[in-house]
């Protein structure tokens, strides 16, 4: 068995908003992401297969950061009603955490990742370093087991509009909603659009594998382990927050 890897850095930059009885503050947060990359070329697997899972993969996660994740509003459940009801009319994506930590977001961050990823391709690394505070957080796993981080059921309940949480699931999401009763849940479920919700959270991913496929299947890569850097930065990012609802709450 083969293994391509490949390591790379971005920049991040986002909001800390914490808002509960203790503590209310609003923090710009400035951070390189890094992550590490291999892809498994099995003994049945063609070299061309593996190349370009490993470049789906790679721009997939790379599209993430930079459509989804910049300028990212960040905050935990017990903020959530407050938060998404001040910032509810402006354009940036939003992110709730089970808790406000960097150890809760590298972890996320590494799930979410290899949730993007195909199938032979896998996040060993997520780094975090913050470059206002000089910190760096780390995770490392080889086998995707996140003990710290909650199911949906232990974490929103019964009244999750969505079965698996956000850093599980292989879309541009990085939120999670939860109904007021069973009434409005069922509500939910009961309208066809809502299940287009996280079908356009896939649009980008579904965008760039057809792309990719497309043009790294014409032909055999004349610099073999080369990576392509496409750019997707102009497309916006999209936001999941029916703002219907944060305004009733």
């Amino acid at each position: 068995m083969n293994i391509l890897a490949v390591r790379k850095t971005i920049p991040w930059r986002a909001t800390w908003v914490l808002d509960s009885d203790d503590v209310k503050q609003v923090k710009a947060i400035s951070y390189d992401v890094e992550y590490t990359i291999r892809t498994e070329m099995l003994d049945a697997m063609e070299y061309q297969d593996a190349y370009v899972e490993q470049n789906i993969s790679y721009s997939t996660i790379n599209s993430f950061i930079y459509d989804q994740l910049h300028q990212t509003i960040i905050y935990d459940l017990e903020g959530k009603n407050n938060i998404e009801r001040a910032f509810a009319s402006h354009n940036n994506n939003f992110m709730i955490l089970p808790e406000m930590s960097d150890a809760c977001l590298v972890t996320a961050l590494h799930s979410k990742f290899n949730a993007l990823c195909t199938e032979h391709s896998f996040v060993e690394a997520v780094n975090i370093s913050d470059k206002v505070d000089g910190l760096a957080y780390s995770f490392f796993s080889d086998d995707n087991d996140y003990d710290t981080l909650p199911s949906m059921e232990n974490w929103l309940g019964e009244l999750s509009f969505w079965q698996t949480p956000w850093w599980e699931r292989r879309d541009f999401s990085t939120f999670d909603n939860i109904a007021q009763s069973k009434e409005e849940l069922d509500e939910f479920m009961s309208i066809d659009d809502n299940g287009a919700i996280l079908e356009r959270m896939q649009d980008p991913i579904n965008t760039i594998e057809a792309e990719l496929r497309g043009e790294l299947s014409k032909e055999s890569p004349k610099e073999k382990g080369k990576l392509v850097e496409v750019d997707f930065t102009k497309k916006p990012g999209l936001k999941l927050v029916p703002k219907e609802e944060t305004k009733d709450k």
